[in-house]
């Protein structure tokens, strides 16, 4: 999962240096503490710092569904990126399976 201490720091006004300053490190080793598989413990100092929850530094997962892919009939490729991109392509497709039973 992703962080977002960067961005609260700066809702707090502080930077990384500030954080890690007051954690007694260096930026550098803030940053590479934090990147990658941060410990619980660096976390919590880094939470306690911001006052937030060690829950709060983490990018929420995304919801949103995502639509992609190509779909094929009678020969035509139809890239597709949306629900509305996949209606239109089953509209056509009706019609042209519509044309056929004729």
């Amino acid at each position: 999962m992703e962080l977002r201490v960067v961005e609260l720091a700066h809702a707090k006004g502080l930077t990384m240096a500030d954080i890690a300053k007051q954690i007694g490190i260096s930026r550098v080793n803030l940053s590479n503490s934090l990147n990658g598989n941060p410990t619980l413990s660096r976390l919590t100092e880094v939470a306690n710092i911001l006052g937030v929850e060690v829950s709060e530094l983490f990018k929420p997962a995304s919801t949103q569904k995502v639509v992609s892919g190509y779909l094929e009939c009678d020969g035509r490729i139809v890239k597709v990126d949306s629900l509305d991109a996949v209606k239109r392509f089953v509209a056509e497709v009706e019609k042209i399976l519509v044309n056929v039973g004729e």
